[in-house]
C-alpha cells in the first residue's frame, strides 16, 4: 500500500508494536507497525471483529538469530485501540462524512414501499416485508393514502404515530414526504436506543471499514469514500445487493427490538442431537439460500417442546470461510473455522406466532422470511454490541 497517506493517530503497545490509524482520503487502515524489524502492514478494521483472532508478530532477541513469536489477543489490543480511534473520532473530514451519511442512510431504511392494490396486502412481497413504512395508495381517492408503520409502536413510542398512520395528498408519497410529517424525528426523540443509535452504529461502521454484519462490504465502502464530499452521496436502496443484506437485517432488528432478549442463541456441533437431549422433538425443516444465513446454504430445523418452547437448528451445508462473520458472535466456546458451526435459536412459541403476524401486515404468515428476520436481527444486535468498544467515540454510545 501506499505510505504517501497520513498517520492520524498512534499509540505505542510495548516495545515491539505500535498501532497506528492511516487514512489517505478512503477508508482508514489499522497500521501493524513492528518496531523490532521496521516493517508495517495495513489491515481493514473489520479484522477486529474476530474476537479469537491474535496478533503475532517476529522480534529479535538476544542471540537468536531466527528471533521469536511475541502473540497479542484483541483484548491486549483493545485499549490501544480506543486511544487511536478516539484521535481519528475529532478527524474534521471523518466527523463532517458521518454526520452527512447518517442522514442518507437514514432516508434509506425509512424509504416507504408503495401498495397501490388492497389485494396487494394479502401476501407482500418479500422486497415489501424489508421495509420500515407501507405507503398506503389503495383508497378510494387517487394520489391520497396514508404512511403506516411496518412495525409495532413501544410504549414509549405510542402517540407519536395516529393509529390509522399518517395521512398525504397527491401522492406526495416518498421518503422526504415522510420525514416531512415530523414522525422519524419523533420517534428517535421517543426511544433513541431503537430508532436513532442503530443508525449510527451502522454509519460509522459502514464509513470506517468494518464488515456489513460480517460480510465484506469493502467495496462498497471504498465507493462511499470515493463518491467525495457527500454532498451529493452515493444512491443506493434498502435492498441494494451492495449491502450484503444489512439492510434487511436493521429492519428486522428494529422491528423485533423488544423480542430479541428473549430469545437464546449457542454454537452446536450436532444440534440435533442436542436439542433432542433436551426433550425436543422434530417438526418440519426449510432450506435457505446462501447469503441470507450466512455465507453459504443453511438447513433450518423446526423443533417443538411440551413447554411451549420452540427452538431452530441452523445447519451450513457448507464450511464457513474464516472471516465471513457466519457464526462469529455467538460461538461459545470457541470453535476453530474449519469445524463445522450449527447455531441454535430457542424462544417461547407464542414470541414466534407473534413475530410472524409482525412481519405478514395483516396478510399470510410467512415462516421462510420471519426465520430470517429473527435470526439476522439477533446476528445483527451481537454484531452492533461488538462494535461498540470501537465506535463508541464516533457515536456517542457508550
Amino acid at each position: 500500500m501506499d505510505d504517501k497517506g497520513e498517520i492520524v493517530s498512534s499509540c505505542d503497545v510495548d516495545e515491539n508494536l505500535t498501532l497506528q490509524i492511516w487514512t489517505k482520503g478512503f477508508s482508514p487502515r489499522l497500521v501493524v507497525f513492528n518496531k523490532a524489524q521496521n516493517k508495517k502492514k495495513y489491515i481493514r478494521l473489520n479484522w477486529l471483529e474476530d474476537t479469537d483472532r491474535k496478533l503475532s508478530i517476529k522480534v529479535s532477541t538476544k542471540g537468536n538469530k531466527r528471533g521469536s513469536i511475541v502473540n497479542y489477543t484483541l483484548s491486549d489490543l483493545l485499549p490501544h485501540m480506543q486511544r487511536i480511534l478516539s484521535e481519528y473520532a475529532v478527524y474534521t473530514i471523518f466527523k463532517t462524512y458521518l454526520w452527512r451519511f447518517s442522514v442518507t442512510l437514514e432516508k434509506v431504511l425509512h424509504a416507504p414501499a408503495i401498495v397501490f392494490d388492497k389485494n396487494e396486502f394479502s401476501l407482500l412481497s418479500e422486497e415489501k416485508r424489508c421495509r420500515l413504512w407501507i405507503a398506503d395508495l389503495t383508497g378510494e381517492k387517487k394520489g391520497d393514502g396514508f404512511f403506516r408503520p411496518f412495525f409495532p409502536l413501544g410504549e414509549r413510542e405510542k402517540g407519536t404515530i395516529p393509529e390509522e398512520g399518517l395521512p398525504f395528498a397527491e401522492s406526495r408519497c416518498g421518503v422526504e414526504d415522510l420525514i416531512k410529517t415530523g414522525a422519524i424525528r419523533k420517534l428517535n426523540g421517543a426511544n433513541i436506543v431503537r430508532w436513532h443509535y442503530p443508525v449510527r452504529i451502522v454509519a460509522a461502521a459502514m464509513l470506517l471499514g468494518f464488515s456489513f454484519c460480517g460480510e465484506d462490504g469493502s467495496e462498497f465502502t471504498d465507493e462511499l469514500w470515493h463518491a467525495g464530499n457527500f454532498e451529493k452521496p452515493l444512491s443506493f436502496k434498502i435492498g441494494d445487493l451492495r449491502l450484503k443484506g444489512l439492510g434487511r437485517k436493521f429492519v428486522g432488528y428494529v422491528r423485533h427490538i423488544d423480542m430479541l432478549d428473549k430469545i437464546t442463541v449457542w454454537a452446536s456441533l450436532d444440534s440435533d442431537k442436542d436439542l433432542q437431549d433436551e426433550g425436543y422433538a422434530r417438526k418440519r425443516r426449510i432450506d435457505f439460500p446462501p447469503g441470507l444465513l450466512g455465507s453459504g446454504s443453511t438447513a433450518v430445523t423446526f423443533f417443538g417442546r411440551e413447554d411451549g418452547m420452540t427452538a431452530l437448528g441452523c445447519k451450513p451445508k457448507i464450511k464457513s470461510s474464516q472471516g465471513s462473520g457466519t457464526g462469529l458472535y455467538y460461538a461459545s466456546p470457541p470453535q476453530k473455522s474449519q469445524e463445522k458451526r450449527e447455531l441454535v435459536y430457542a424462544f417461547p412459541e407464542s414470541l414466534y406466532e407473534q413475530a410472524l403476524s409482525r412481519d405478514a401486515f395483516g396478510g399470510s404468515p410467512d415462516d421462510y422470511f420471519t426465520v430470517g428476520q429473527l435470526t439476522s436481527a439477533k446476528i445483527f444486535q451481537a454484531w452492533c454490541n461488538s462494535l461498540i468498544p470501537y465506535i463508541s467515540y464516533f457515536t456517542g454510545i457508550f
